[in-house]
């Protein structure tokens, strides 16, 4: 985790102080975060992706990546309201195919 997140810092030329005042954490939490020996918090993590816009599974290994950090992420600028409203059609779809696995 702790070499993406740097890799993604450094495709935007952001140093490391910048990074922990825009995260607004000390410098040498961002560090240790970068260095792998901290692990961030998923606020913190959240708020890594949406800096760098990078989608937070890019942050884990492949083989830990998961859909619903790709749901997530695509719902992170959507209103109270709209998040609901997708709950609502997902939550229709997932009933629909039960339904269809059990006729």
């Amino acid at each position: 985790m702790h070499n993406n997140i740097k890799k993604a810092r450094s495709e935007l030329n952001i140093s490391q102080l910048e990074m922990s005042h825009l995260l607004n954490v000390s410098r040498q939490s961002y560090i240790d975060i970068e260095n792998g020996t901290r692990i961030p918090r998923a606020d913190l993590l959240l708020n890594i992706s949406l800096i760098t816009n990078k989608e937070i599974s890019f942050f884990y290994n492949e083989h830990n990546s998961s859909k619903l950090d790709h749901i997530a992420f695509l719902l992170r600028n959507k209103t109270v309201q709209e998040k609901n409203n997708y709950l609502e059609i997902l939550e229709s779809l997932i009933q629909k195919n039960k339904n269809n696995h059990l006729s």
